[in-house]
């Protein structure tokens, strides 16, 4: 009797120990889960911070990524060019008469569309606005009716600029032979500058990337990558 006596008054000491407790250990952790709370947030400025440098690495990638879709027009572009100017000499090799192929008409409509005509002589004349590839039967450097058409090409990107010297400004031409001929047969040397519209070269460095179609006094074409001041 005495033990269980004693057993009962030990349990109910524990049990009111326990409920005596248990307010304050639910106290302790609440304060504990508040100030872990507090430890781990950020203040104001600092998240303004984090969202700045975020801000700037984004313009950064973006700046980047479209230098380098400008770059791919630019080259593709130049590609598309040398690609037609070796097709009219074999076409002219092959048909043993006078191809050439001209710098388009400006073309001012919202859609880029295949041109129909070429830029007249003495007018304003960029291979940028396209151009044709056509046997040129009177040897005028123009696409006339009953001339057989042998290539199209549409305006480049808005962001391509294409132009040539002197000899090659509007057209360039081929001979029977494969020679590359001025309307009044002489030989015909020139570069057409491809670029990205409106760089410019920064001071001090050496310029801005272009590409440069050489065609040479005998009638061979090339590509080449240069450097250029200032693109128009």
């Amino acid at each position: 009797m005495p033990n269980q006596v004693n057993s009962g008054i030990d349990l109910q000491s524990l049990q009111s120990d326990r409920q005596c407790e248990s307010p304050g250990v639910a106290t302790v952790k609440t304060l504990d889960m508040t100030n872990s709370w507090r430890v781990l947030g950020f203040s104001l400025i600092e998240t303004l911070f984090v969202l700045l440098v975020l801000a700037i690495l984004c313009g950064t990638a973006v700046s980047s990524f479209q230098s380098l879709q400008v770059r791919a027009q630019v080259q593709a572009a130049s590609q598309a060019l040398l690609s037609d100017v070796l097709s009219a000499r074999t076409e002219a090799l092959r048909r043993e008469r006078r191809v050439t192929l001209c710098a388009a008409a400006l073309d001012s409509g919202a859609r880029a569309t295949p041109p129909t005509a070429c830029a007249a002589s003495g007018g304003a004349s960029a291979w940028h606005q396209g151009w044709l590839v056509f046997e040129d039967v009177n040897s005028n450097g123009l696409w006339d009716h009953g001339e057989a058409l042998l290539q199209q090409r549409a305006r480049l990107h808005a962001s391509v600029s294409a132009t040539g010297n002197a000899t090659v400004a509007r057209y360039v031409s081929f001979g029977p032979s494969g020679r590359s001929l001025t309307l009044n047969g002489a030989f015909q040397a020139g570069t057409i500058t491809l670029c990205a519209r409106g760089a410019s070269g920064v001071s001090g460095a050496s310029g801005e990337e272009a590409w440069l179609l050489v065609v040479n006094a005998v009638g061979r074409s090339r590509l080449d990558k240069g450097q250029i001041a200032l693109c128009p």
